[in-house]
């Protein structure tokens, strides 16, 4: 899953700073139902009913699809508008990405090999990005969480290719077909893996998700769609809201491959509508809330957060306590304060001393 992409687009004509603050705070919330689903009990509300966790991962995706094509599409403009050499900004955008995503990840596996699983054969799909496919058809190990990594590398491998060389007038038909795959992808091999998460691991399922991002980031790099995108996101965030209030609540009891197929993709809708929302700016107590400095400073370190919570799990609480000759009761919420703390300390220094200095090489590359 990609957390770690500068919230910065470029809308044309509408006054809204590059940087989207509110677009961090939206990362913290997702990342930390990451934490409440694998840590805190199925049976909590959180988890068997709202699906928080999963539903994190899902906003991710979106985030990506938006803020990953608003990037391309500047990208695009500065080639077709201004005659940049399109194999030039290709190779820095790549570079950027690899600058961002791969040390830590990388250094995580290293570390987890060494200190917890030692090596195996899965870690071949783990080191080329493929554990999304691995997982599809194999059981959950300490590194599961990456398969959502792996969807969204595959996806950056092959959708810079798609925004910045396919002819304009194409853009837009092919991002409402990226969208519509997903939901048939979902109901057609429903029943080949007769388990619902095992589908939605493989990059075809998750399509709509990033393409609902995609979307509308092509609506706001356009001027002349900019009406468009006020419908788009009223529809997305006030329909799409409704029906997936009432899939959360239903879901349970609605069996077979349609409702499964579909409910992403209203999940998409109503994540379209909320990021539109973010990127434009809250206002109130929620846009208060979601530019609270502690929880924007959490999203901003949600890459390493995500990437370092198993391993966290895994290592850290008792050999930490242990260490220290601290002992505590043996109580789920303690448990899952110690190892958020410890995750979220880990992540920071993470960023400050490891990730913001090879993330700085990004100057080399502008694009």
């Amino acid at each position: 899953m990609e957390l770690p992409i500068d919230s910065t687009t470029q809308p044309v004509k509408e006054s809204k700073p590059d940087y989207m603050i509110q677009l961090d705070a939206l990362r913290a919330i997702a990342v930390l139902g990451v934490l409440v689903y694998h840590w805190l009990p199925k049976e909590l509300f959180l988890n068997s009913k709202l699906e928080w966790g999963i539903l994190g991962v899902k906003l991710f995706f979106v985030l990506s699809g938006f803020l990953i094509t608003g990037i391309l599409l500047k990208c695009r403009d500065k080639i077709e508008l201004y005659g940049q050499n399109t194999g030039e900004l290709v190779r820095k955008f790549y570079i950027r990405r690899f600058l961002r995503l791969l040390p830590i990840y990388y250094l995580i596996l290293f570390l987890t090999i060494i200190s917890v699983s030692g090596w195996n054969f899965s870690y071949f799909w783990h080191f080329t990005y493929t554990s999304n496919i691995y997982y599809a058809f194999n059981k959950w190990d300490v590194n599961s969480p990456f398969w959502t990594l792996s969807v969204e590398g595959q996806f950056y491998l092959i959708w810079p290719l798609i925004i910045l060389f396919l002819p304009r007038k194409h853009l837009l038909k092919v991002i409402l077909v990226t969208i519509l795959i997903s939901p048939l992808f979902r109901i057609l091999f429903f029943d080949l893996f007769k388990n619902g998460i095992k589908v939605q691991l493989l990059t075809f399922a998750c399509l709509d998700l990033l393409g609902m991002g995609s979307l509308l980031a092509y609506y706001y790099h356009n001027p002349d769609l900019l009406k468009n995108k006020k419908y788009l996101s009223n529809f997305c965030f006030w329909v799409g809201g409704m029906l997936f209030i009432s899939l959360i609540f239903t879901r349970h009891y609605i069996k077979g491959p349609l409702g499964f197929g579909l409910f992403d993709t209203v999940t998409a809708l109503y994540f379209t509508g909320l990021v539109d929302r973010a990127a434009r700016g809250f206002g109130g107590i929620v846009g208060n809330i979601l530019e609270f400095k502690p929880l924007v400073n959490v999203g901003k370190i949600s890459y390493g957060i995500y990437v370092y919570h198993s391993f966290v799990a895994s290592k850290i609480p008792e050999s930490f306590t242990s260490k220290l000759n601290l002992s505590y009761s043996k109580n789920i919420w303690i448990e899952f304060f110690l190892q958020t703390v410890a995750t979220i300390i880990i992540a920071s220094l993470s960023w400050h001393f490891f990730e913001k200095p090879i993330n700085n090489l990004k100057k080399y590359f502008k694009i």
